[in-house]
């Protein structure tokens, strides 16, 4: 299910520190995603996720400097976790379009996790 050994750590280590529950698939699939990508970890999961607030940073789409790849992650990371819409939301083929394969592998892990399919 993991990339590697690296996106492995850093998922559990934001299972431990947000105190997800191992029933709370929404949180699950957004740190998979958080923790997988190497240009979201470079910029810091909690850029994107607030762990004190355990909330969702929605400005991060605005401040953060994003490919379009990275973006469609982060996005989706989002609606996974509650169903999260921009003004102008991405469609399924938009979301994919940019991904590159390892990208692509997580985005649909990230489904799979969330649908309680892995």
């Amino acid at each position: 299910m993991f990339l590697s050994e690296q996106h492995k750590r850093l998922y559990e280590n934001c299972i431990r520190k947000d105190g997800t529950s191992p029933r709370d698939n929404e949180r699950k699939a957004l740190f998979y995603i958080l923790s997988g990508s190497e240009d979201l970890v470079s910029k810091g999961i909690d850029t994107f996720y607030d762990f004190e607030e355990q909330a969702i940073n929605a400005e991060a789409l605005e401040t953060v400097d994003l490919s379009s790849g990275s973006k469609a992650l982060v996005l989706l990371a989002y609606n996974l976790y509650n169903n999260y819409q921009p003004e102008q939301p991405l469609t399924v083929l938009e979301t994919f379009r940019g991904l590159d394969e390892e990208n692509t592998r997580i985005a649909f892990n990230a489904i799979k996790l969330r649908l309680d399919l892995l």
